[in-house]
């Protein structure tokens, strides 16, 4: 497995199964951060639904999971990204069938995920392109340039691709950052239904 040291003893490098806890630890906190996953869970919901929807997310894209470790050896962020072409990961039995408990019992979840899948569906960029899927950044590490350490690679590679990257954002200060730092344009919104706003903003190589 390939990393990337830094000198201040932080590791960098992508994730694998054995990273699942470590990940749920820091997506389960992060989650409930973001105001797209606050509505779709639920403003009521419990660290354990959180934690489930955290775990679908790091099956679903572990392909494309990279993360920051400080030299404790403790993940503190983390990045999913993806392009069309890459496979998603499959969830194993226990999975699906706590995944169909939490379908049924969390109120209203099923019409709500449909309505995010379709209005992501509709502004999605149609060519290739590389797509940060979230990035969380543990708060006792933020605002010293942890994220930008793991996204400055993803713009590196659209640009060594030629393909353009895109990010999703219900979070307005997030929006401002990618807007700032890398120069996001915003190339389409929608609303959801007594939700957030969720901006797809689009990064050229």
């Amino acid at each position: 497995m390939t990393h990337h040291a830094e000198s201040s003893g932080r590791i960098i490098r992508r994730l694998s199964a054995s990273d699942r806890d470590a990940a749920l630890d820091l997506l389960e906190g992060g989650l409930q951060e973001v105001p797209v996953y606050r509505w779709l869970l639920g403003e009521d919901a419990s660290v354990d639904v959180f934690r489930w929807y955290g775990e679908l997310l790091f099956v679903e894209h572990l392909s494309g999971l990279r993360g920051i470790f400080d030299e404790s050896g403790a993940l503190v962020a983390l990045i999913a990204v993806n392009t069309n072409a890459d496979e998603a990961g499959r969830a194993d039995d226990d999975l699906r069938e706590r995944s169909k408990r939490y379908i049924t019992t969390i109120a209203g979840f099923a019409q709500r995920f449909r309505e995010l899948k379709e209005k992501s569906a509709a502004t999605a960029v149609k060519e290739d392109a590389i797509r940060v899927i979230f990035a969380l950044v543990h708060p006792d590490h933020r605002r010293n340039g942890t994220l930008s350490t793991l996204v400055e690679p993803v713009i590196e590679r659209g640009r060594r691709e030629g393909l353009p990257i895109t990010a999703s954002s219900s979070d307005p200060a997030l929006k401002e950052l990618y807007r700032r730092k890398w120069g996001g344009q915003i190339c389409a919104e929608f609303t959801l239904t007594d939700g957030p706003t969720v901006w797809v903003q689009r990064l050229d190589p």
